[in-house]
């Protein structure tokens, strides 16, 4: 397989990155909220903005191991890019999972901007609700933003080292 991606592949990695921006942005908005108002709006798009990014993740990652992955890294470089990437990719699936997870194990609905609801009694997985609320916490505000900075950096190096 060649190292590049496909067009449909670059289309889903920057609009999922869009969705990465836009629920980190409401998740801070969330966390730091002066008013019971800001908080409830930011969380309510939080959750909305979440149900199309788990659908827009969830597709790129079934077209990406449909189409494989570009040939293995060769420099020590490559290999660190990889693992930020699968970094990345595990960081983003156990949001996606914690996320809805503390909602259903309080039998709380998934609203989507209020159009449609998504819910499952998991009520009684309770056990799991605060320990799934605190890592979907520390993951979103402070591991996340972190890998998100070094592959925003590294993307900005590989770019100008291929300008060179």
């Amino acid at each position: 397989m060649d190292r590049h991606y496909s067009p449909l592949s670059r289309i889903l990695h920057w609009l999922g990155a869009m969705a990465v921006i836009v629920m980190l942005t409401l998740g801070f908005m969330m966390f730091f909220a002066d008013s019971r108002e800001v908080k409830h709006f930011s969380e309510a798009a939080h959750i909305g903005v979440g149900f199309f990014a788990f659908l827009l993740i969830g597709w790129r990652s079934v077209l990406r191991l449909y189409q494989g992955f570009p040939e293995p890294a060769h420099t020590s470089t490559e290999r660190v890019a990889r693992y930020l990437h699968y970094a990345l990719l595990l960081t983003m699936l156990i949001l996606i999972v914690t996320g809805p997870l503390y909602l259903f194990t309080e039998n709380e609905s998934l609203s989507v901007f209020g159009w449609f609801a998504v819910s499952f009694d998991l009520r009684v997985l309770e056990w799991i609700h605060e320990p799934a609320e605190e890592v979907h916490k520390v993951v979103g505000t402070y591991i996340l933003p972190s890998l998100l900075i070094l592959h925003i950096g590294g993307g900005v190096r590989h770019f100008y080292k291929q300008r060179n």
